[in-house]
């Protein structure tokens, strides 16, 4: 069973044509909707760019190779303290991880002794 169409739009579309003032935008008003959208994605991105540049000192300092020595002390947090990078490439030279595909075997610690 259909009912016939009375003409009228349904509430929902009416309560919405009038929270927008008719419902329907021109294309002036979309040209310009999208215009504005554009600028200020532009105007934001060119404040976060600056923000995310690095000065050209840093870049090279960057590019330049450093010995093992010359790095700070990692930060391990909690009961660790710092650890420096020469003792954690021993550790992973003395532990290396276990090659792809074959099956992880968990190694005992050390502690103490001989």
């Amino acid at each position: 069973m259909t009912l016939p169409d009375a003409g009228c739009a349904p509430p929902i579309q009416q309560a919405r044509a009038a929270a927008t003032g008719g419902g329907e935008m021109t294309t002036s008003q979309i040209l310009l909707y999208c215009g504005s959208c554009i600028a200020l994605v532009v105007v934001g991105m060119s404040f976060l760019m600056r923000a995310a540049s690095v000065s050209p000192e840093t870049i090279k300092r960057s590019e330049t190779p450093q010995t093992v020595g010359r790095f700070a002390p990692i930060p391990m947090g909690g009961l660790y303290g710092t650890v420096t990078v020469r003792e954690l490439v021993n550790y992973y030279l003395q532990n290396p991880p276990p090659a792809r595909g074959a099956a992880f075997v968990p190694r005992l610690p050390k502690i103490g002794g001989c």
